[in-house]
């Protein structure tokens, strides 16, 4: 029997899960079990199953022996379901067969107790099976039907916790709700859809409301990835703007003039960059979560929870290409671009002469920039939904744009605006995507070619195999395909993250980007697994005071810390040490070692993240081919927000995972499960250290994390 509260669930899993990616043929004919493959039913982004206990609702893992005994037994019953499974006259449960494989590759019977019809969903069925007691603790196993000779797929089931388990079958793709899974991107598609006609509407729109504001501006327009489709000089706008906060004048890139087109194109790549289907952030939003407090301005809170991210997606990284000129803008004036619902690229404008971030959220003051662009974007608006201001982190929301009516002036004809286009940049549509897709431990994703099939570590010695790195990017990402979202909507999405892994010297052995994951998280990955790894390693300390960074060797040697290999560091607590107050939101106290003083510091003037790369950052803005830093291990830079965990393989440091994308404690949450099974002895890990009296962190996981 399935009671009228089962009946409600499973309306709402499948409704909401489902209904959407299924063919209108499929939902009203019926099949017979002979007549086409018996497909059962996985989540969206991966083969694990649609499953929940039949009795308490509750999802994966689950326990053999329930907690409460609801019948003559207490063996757990889970329900599945799937398609294409209609039981013919005269057969019975008894006529289907549901096995499971583990990883040890034994094979358990799973008695079937009930099968029947979705409610108001004939073309799905649901299938409850008992658990059998001699699975017990083996984390994921295969599960698979059989009916009358024909052999369904086989999706993943969590028994006792989630992860390890067989690998997937060969060719295994996610199945939602249809007999053939969901194609992924075709190799060699676009970076979004923009065509170049859509290009100079969006400057058009941008120009025609710069007019009517009596602003001169520089307007650039990128592709979801980054790629430059177009900019446009206004006449009279000008030609540099001067990277200005509230920092000391000429301290770090404090006071620095860089063109305007390098300016807006980096606007528009941050819109770009870390806006997807399920949040559309703007350069307001950036700039509102890298400051020294969170929300800006409320003293004793902690830094911004994407602090640093900044200094990523540079020029000189090797890792993200195409590059933003000045890495993340904070600086109001850059808006993503949507068709459809999904993000497509971005536009930016500069025109005031200032490179800045908005320092007083509270007075809701609307720069010229940002008009212009909030009417460059009409008819390239997000859904209301994924905007950043229906976001909610630590209970406060994020900003989207302090403009609530857009111009909406006539619309000149392109070829009349004034002004022109750089040669450099000419008008083009979506370029061709740096990434194609893959499977990875039954997730569907994407890869750079550049960086895939994954490789084995450069160290000879007790080094991460290749096999290694694909069992740590495999549970890290299945890990992420349960976690639930921080910055995703709908309520209830899982975490679309990006991990990479990289080898004790900082060389990249392999990334993977989860569907839909933000662009921004592709270099920050990677960051954040070669800071982790840096720190951790028994050198760090000698290659910092060879390039010439001893001072912060000293601080550090000043707070009891070697960097010599003696303490596993997490970017959680490097990041901890990298705050202008130590601890971290607690003012009036002096800085954290590597961090400047509250007095000197700026976004654009943290201390060792920006010394270490500012010399060659610079160099790379002019056209130089110059890695981020002069040390081989960090050749993108640090990061020096949460998201990584240091590997290791009998005590030994032999690499690190660093994952991106959906809010920092779940990316540590993500990382710690592709760790598992390598992580640093405890004695030495970060959260064994006192530093001024104060323990530092080494993970942090959100309450409730799995959906």
């Amino acid at each position: 029997m399935v009671s009228g509260s089962h009946t409600r669930i499973i309306r709402a899993l499948l409704i909401v899960c489902l209904l959407l990616t299924f063919a209108s043929p499929l939902r009203s004919k019926k099949v017979s079990a002979q007549s086409a493959a018996l497909v059962l039913i996985s989540q969206e982004t991966s083969t694990r199953a649609i499953a929940f206990d039949s009795a308490t609702r509750q999802h994966e893992p689950f326990a053999t022996s329930a907690p409460v005994k609801f019948g003559s037994d207490d063996q757990t019953r889970v329900m599945l379901f799937a398609m294409n499974l209609n039981l013919q006259p005269g057969d019975s449960v008894a006529d289907v067969n549901v096995a499971a494989e583990d990883a040890a590759h034994n094979s358990y019977l799973l008695p079937v107790e009930f099968i029947g019809s979705v409610p108001d969903q004939p073309w799905a069925t649901s299938i409850v099976v008992r658990l059998s007691d001699a699975l017990k603790d083996v984390g994921d196993v295969l599960i698979g039907i059989n009916y009358r000779g024909v052999t369904s797929n086989r999706v993943r089931l969590a028994i006792g916790h989630i992860g390890g388990g067989p690998p997937d079958d060969v060719g295994a793709q996610p199945t939602p709700g249809s007999a053939s899974p969901r194609p992924l991107p075709a190799p060699n598609a676009t970076a979004g859809n923009l065509g170049s006609s859509e290009v100079q509407t969006i400057i058009s729109q941008a120009v025609s409301a710069a007019l009517a504001l009596n602003r001169n501006v520089t307007i650039a327009v990128t592709d979801r990835e980054g790629n430059v489709l177009g900019v446009f000089v206004m006449t009279g706008a000008p030609a540099t703007t001067t990277i200005r906060s509230v920092g000391l004048a000429g301290g770090g890139l404090e006071s620095t003039v860089v063109p305007a087109t390098i300016a807006a194109i980096s606007k528009a790549g941050t819109g770009s960059l870390f806006s997807t289907s399920g949040n559309a952030f703007t350069t307001r939003t950036a700039g509102f979560i890298i400051q020294e407090h969170f929300p800006p301005g409320i003293d004793f809170r902690s830094g911004g929870p994407l602090y640093g991210v900044q200094f990523s997606s540079l020029p000189c990284s090797d890792i993200k290409k195409p590059a933003l000129p000045l890495g993340l803008s904070g600086d109001p004036g850059g808006l993503p671009i949507y068709r459809d619902g999904m993000a497509v690229g971005g536009v930016g404008i500069e025109g005031d002469g200032v490179y800045t971030v908005d320092r007083d959220p509270s007075d809701f003051d609307q720069p010229f920039e940002e008009l212009i662009a909030a009417s460059a974007v009409r008819g390239f608006e997000p859904p209301v939904l994924i905007r950043a201001d229906n976001i909610l982190v630590d209970g406060i929301r994020l900003p989207y744009t302090n403009v609530i009516n857009p111009l909406a002036p006539a619309t000149l004809a392109f070829g009349s605006l004034p002004g022109v286009v750089p040669a450099a940049f000419p008008i083009r549509g979506a370029q061709v995507s740096a990434f194609v897709p893959a499977v990875v431990g039954g997730i569907s994703g994407e890869v750079d070619t550049r960086f895939f099939p994954f490789v084995s570590g450069l160290v000879p010695v007790a080094g991460l195999t290749a096999s290694d790195v694909q069992t740590v990017i495999e549970h890290a990402a299945q890990q992420a395909n349960i976690t639930r979202a921080a910055i995703r909507q709908p309520l209830g999405s899982n975490a679309r993250v990006t991990i990479a892994v990289v080898d004790a010297s900082g060389n990249l052995l392999g990334v993977f980007r989860q569907q839909d994951a933000p662009v921004f998280g592709f270099d920050v990955a990677v960051q954040k697994a070669r800071t982790a790894a840096f720190y951790s390693s028994a050198n760090a300390g000698t290659l910092l005071r060879s390039a010439g960074f001893g001072s912060y060797v000293d601080r550090a040697l000043a707070d009891g810390l070697k960097l010599d290999g003696s303490v596993a560091f997490t970017d959680r607590a490097a990041g901890f040490l990298h705050r202008p107050f130590f601890p971290d939101g607690i003012n009036n106290t002096a800085a954290g070692p590597f961090s400047t003083s509250i007095g000197e510091w700026s976004p654009f003037n943290d201390g060792l993240q920006l010394d270490l790369i500012k010399t060659n950052l610079l160099a790379a803005i002019g056209g130089a081919a110059v890695p981020c830093t002069t040390i081989s291990n960090l050749p993108n830079g640090i990061q020096i927000f949460p998201g990584s965990v240091p590997l290791y393989k009998n005590g030994v440091l032999v690499g690190a995972i660093g994952i991106s994308g959906d809010g920092v404690d779940q990316d540590d949450l993500i990382s710690a499960g592709g760790g598992n099974g390598y992580a640093p002895p405890v004695a030495i890990r970060s959260d064994q250290i006192f530093v001024r009296g104060v323990r530092l962190p080494f993970l942090k996981f959100p309450r409730s994390p799995n959906l």
